[in-house]
């Protein structure tokens, strides 16, 4: 969840700095596969992700409100979003990766 928030601020960046960007899309599962995704220890992921969040809250609070308007292209959805849009994907995002732990924890027995 860090990585993807990380690539969805700088996304936003993007789109308030340029005319209408083309993102660049990742794959999520292999970035998943890298060492600093295996380690076992989530305390830095959780930092990351803290650290992100605080800087995209100042962003969105400098932001006016045509700003939301503006807007980036993703080339894998061929579909143009707006930050309105993005924006108001993100605490879905975040509570269906929670619910994915979760479910893990209790199938898992993990504590």
């Amino acid at each position: 969840m860090a990585d993807s928030h990380a690539h969805a601020l700088l996304r936003f960046k993007l789109a308030l700095t340029e005319e209408q960007p083309t993102i660049k899309p990742y794959d999520e599962a292999a970035t998943v596969g890298l060492a600093d995704s295996m380690t076992g220890d989530v305390e830095d992921a959780l930092l990351m992700l803290e650290a992100i969040h605080r800087r995209w809250v100042v962003l969105l609070r400098g932001m006016q409100a045509t700003d939301f308007a503006r807007n980036y292209i993703h080339p894998e959805h061929g579909q143009t979003f707006t930050l309105d849009q993005v924006l108001a994907d993100y605490p879905w995002h975040a509570r269906h990766h929670a619910g994915q732990i979760i479910w893990l924890r209790e199938h898992h027995g993990w504590s």
